[in-house]
């Protein structure tokens, strides 16, 4: 098996852990291949980590087909709606959006 390599990306992995409890949007965009959704699954393990727990984080990839109805806006904010814990921190990624209460990550 071949071991994956990641190109560490401290200062935005940083800055989401400096700023995961601030109620502001954070946005994470990038070319094709640049890291955006390995972003993702770093801070996602940091989140885990925490004590965030794996209902708390939602993980949608809009190049799935078995997630093709959520490209209509509406039926996305359904989607999410129903999956959000009151009271909790959410997170949703990554592949084009990423939500962690107010993290918006696009693709």
């Amino acid at each position: 098996m071949l071991e994956q390599k990641y190109v560490a990306r401290d200062e935005y992995l940083n800055f989401l852990k400096r700023n995961r409890d601030k109620h502001i949007i954070k946005v994470v965009s990038g070319v094709r291949r640049s890291g955006k959704s390995t972003l993702f699954l770093l801070f996602r393990d940091y989140l885990k980590k925490t004590g965030v727990k794996d209902n708390q984080i939602i993980n949608l990839n809009f190049e799935d087909m078995d997630f093709e109805d959520l490209l209509d806006p509406e039926k996305l904010y359904s989607y999410i709606k129903k999956k959000l814990l009151p009271d909790q921190m959410n997170v949703i990624g990554p592949k084009s959006w990423t939500l962690l209460g107010l993290l918006l990550c696009l693709n």
